[in-house]
């Protein structure tokens, strides 16, 4: 319980927004987060938008997510391609945009999709190389996660080497719950050692 407390306290709040995987015929339906400012006065927005996939083999439904990135100078936004799946009609698309790092120099959220194939991506964008790296967290967590325990995940912030420190929460108690960390390629995956210390996100502002 003690343990619990203490994640949910260091868990800054994240932007968070789900729909649908739909086509109405009169457009492109989509959804995003609300904005985030990040240290270096960055704008963050996280974008979902769905469309049939026009397979008349398959009927099935595109999702295309981006990350939008406006500049401190307040110009255009740039948006970043983040992943594109292609799956059942009608499954949900959720985002969280969890925030900035606190230097600023990378911004970290989630893609999750439930349905026939669910998925939870973990993504880290540096804002300096405007390069982004993407986490099969499903693939990353295969081998502690039993079949039957269905987690969620925060980024509770940075080791001081660069990994990326997540908070596991099981609702079925699966023996996994706590902090874990992934080191900066994205390739491997370990329990963080009790005492370890965390830099936490920037407490991002909203914009």
């Amino acid at each position: 319980m003690l343990l619990a407390i203490l994640l949910a306290a260091s868990i800054q709040p994240a932007q968070q927004v789900s729909m649908r995987c739909v086509s109405d015929g009169a457009g492109t339906p989509t959804a995003q987060t609300e904005s985030l400012r990040g240290p270096q006065g960055l704008v963050a927005v996280l974008k979902v938008s769905s469309t049939d996939d026009h397979d008349k083999n398959t009927h099935l439904c595109e999702a295309d997510y981006q990350l939008l990135i406006t500049p401190a100078d307040r110009g255009a936004a740039v948006p970043v391609d983040l992943l594109t799946t292609d799956a059942d009609w009608d499954r949900t698309l959720s985002l969280t945009l969890s925030g900035f790092a606190q230097d600023g120099k990378r911004v970290f959220g989630f893609l999750t999709e439930n349905g026939k194939y669910p998925s939870t991506f973990l993504f880290a964008y540096d804002t300096e190389d405007g390069q982004v790296r993407l986490i099969d967290l499903k693939r990353q967590f295969a081998h502690v996660l039993p079949p039957s325990c269905h987690p969620t995940f925060d980024v509770l912030g940075t080791t001081v080497a660069g990994a990326i420190v997540v908070a596991l929460n099981s609702s079925n108690s699966c023996k996994v719950d706590g902090r874990w960390r992934i080191d900066p390629k994205g390739s491997s995956v370990r329990r963080l050692p009790q005492g370890a210390s965390v830099q936490g996100l920037f407490e991002a502002r909203i914009n």
